[in-house]
């Protein structure tokens, strides 16, 4: 990421109330779409690994039906599960983290860790290492 929006602008699009001594917050769907944009608007996208992790997405982009695998991914590919480049597994935390796919590994329905990540893991919110 080479942009991270200001707290004070992200503050300031959503709606904060106090609840039972709790500050909350909230907004619409289409604010909350509006706001991940914003975030994600700042991120690096690996242009040459996207086009060719994502073909269909290369193959628009060669045909000039879209301006950037970047843009692609701002708009929908974050939202779709899609990564915007490559990004190392740790492993053995993995593995020890979801031990389905530890299991899976070990009977070779899938070859590792960043092989099940790449695949699938990303899009169902699993994280490649501890935060």
């Amino acid at each position: 990421m080479s942009y991270v929006p200001p707290f004070e602008l992200i503050r300031r699009s959503v709606d904060i109330t106090t609840e039972k001594g709790e500050l909350r917050v909230s907004l619409s769907y289409e604010n909350f779409i509006k706001l991940l944009k914003l975030m994600i608007a700042g991120t690096k996208v690996d242009e040459t690994w996207y086009l060719r992790a994502y073909e269909d997405i290369g193959g628009a982009v060669k045909e000039g039906v879209l301006p950037s695998g970047r843009h692609h991914f701002v708009n929908d590919g974050y939202f779709e599960g899609r990564l915007p480049g490559p990004l190392k597994v740790e492993e053995a935390w993995y593995l020890k983290q979801y031990p389905d796919v530890a299991e899976s590994v070990r009977v070779g329905n899938i070859a590792s860790a960043q092989a099940h990540f790449d695949r699938d893991g990303y899009r169902e919110g699993r994280l490649p290492f501890p935060l």
